[in-house]
């Protein structure tokens, strides 16, 4: 189930590429399938990791739908897949000039606020299924840049509210179909999945009796967890007591290490006592190396290998770095340097700056075959600019 390595080795990829492998794909988004069979839940694949247009059609088949963040994203769907089944969206920024759009586009909704319920709600109910997005307030993620339930969060009405609106038998409620939630990122275990239900299950009964569906979101790595015990509990929770319709929705869980980005060596010096290896990509082909400030993975490299390299990227920007890694031979000037784990956040937020151009995007094929899907161009990146005399205003 490893991506095709030999393929990121072939000659005729023009660098920097970005690679991903059927195979790979079809696997990890079948075992998702095959659990969400066994415990009971539908799966949706998020869009916010991964859009690229073959990838969501390889994936459709496996799927009961996609959830989305915004109008674009619900367009695109339709636009790419002939039946996509239907399509989630739940985001904190919807416009007033965009509800109808929203409502044609998408089958659910999960609003994010109150007052955006109280706002629309004449304009969709009789058109989708409507929910509200709820904040369950038990943090998981240390990062309050990443966590949904940090304090004063954007994302979701705070459980204990709803809890109180439902106790009451509030009207505000009335039509409410369905609650979301998410609470975690990149977690390797279901433990805070249940731990979750089981809150909810506690602390806001009178609403899970009176829906019909819950969306427990993404942030899971499904591949990588080995216990799905507490996922199967939390779902049996959900629709043994309540019989409620449960969705998931796993992004990066499914794309992530089923692409790499390939990248050329194109200078090599010293530098302060270190040898700085010059690429063709840049860490705004990966905005999340950036961002987190991790060290990605390199095919190749080795702990202890004697040839030492600081690997940075070909833009201005100093901070341009992907680390200092070690490998059994040396790279010299044309050699391949493979940045594994590249399938999600790469292609949905890497961007032109300094103008260097991205990365081309190749499909290893199930037969093997590597089959050039996307190449930009000047033309792409002066659109891009604004240049493009035919851009609409």
């Amino acid at each position: 189930m490893e991506i095709n390595k030999d393929s990121l080795f072939d000659e005729s990829i023009d660098t920097p590429a970005f690679v991903y492998d059927e195979t790979r794909l079809v696997n990890l988004v079948s075992y998702v399938n095959d659990l969400a069979c066994r415990v009971g839940f539908n799966v949706l694949f998020t869009l916010k990791p991964q859009t690229f247009p073959d990838i969501l059609e390889l994936l459709s088949p496996y799927l009961d739908g996609f959830s989305v963040s915004s109008l674009f994203e619900a367009r695109f769907v339709r636009d790419a897949l002939e039946k996509p089944g239907p399509l989630h969206i739940t985001t904190p920024g919807i416009r007033s000039d965009q509800i109808d759009a929203i409502a044609e586009a998408c089958d659910y909704i999960a609003f994010n606020s109150l007052s955006q319920w109280t706002m629309f709600k004449g304009a969709v109910r009789d058109k989708v299924y409507c929910g509200l997005r709820i904040n369950p307030q038990l943090s998981f993620v240390e990062d309050g840049r990443y966590d949904p339930c940090r304090e004063h969060s954007k994302l979701g009405v705070p459980l204990v509210e709803m809890a109180a609106l439902a106790r009451r038998q509030d009207g505000l409620l009335a039509n409410i179909t369905g609650v979301h939630f998410h609470t975690n990122c990149d977690s390797r275990t279901f433990d805070p999945l249940l731990e979750t239900v089981r809150h909810l299950d506690a602390t806001a009964p009178e609403l899970l009796r009176m829906i019909e569906w819950i969306n427990l979101g993404g942030g899971y790595l499904f591949p990588e967890i080995g216990d799905r015990v507490p996922l199967a509990r939390a779902v049996d929770i959900l629709w043994s007591k309540y019989g409620l319709e449960v969705f998931l929705e796993p992004g990066s869980g499914i794309v992530r290490d089923a692409a790499a980005i390939v990248s050329t060596v194109i200078d090599i010096f010293e530098s302060d006592g270190k040898t700085v290896a010059v690429l063709d990509t840049t860490v705004n082909h990966m905005p999340e190396v950036f961002e987190y400030q991790f060290q990605p993975n390199v095919l190749g490299q080795t702990e202890n290998g004697p040839h030492r390299y600081l690997l940075a990227g070909c833009t201005c920007l100093a901070g341009d770095l992907f680390g200092e890694y070690a490998f059994s031979e040396p790279l010299e000037m044309g050699s391949r340097v493979v940045f594994t784990d590249m399938g999600a956040y790469t292609t949905v937020k890497w961007h032109w700056f300094n103008g260097v151009n991205l990365p081309a995007i190749y499909s290893c094929t199930k037969t093997g075959g590597l089959v050039p899907r996307k190449r930009f161009a000047y033309e792409d990146f002066a659109a891009q600019c604004g240049g493009d005399c035919h851009a609409t205003l």
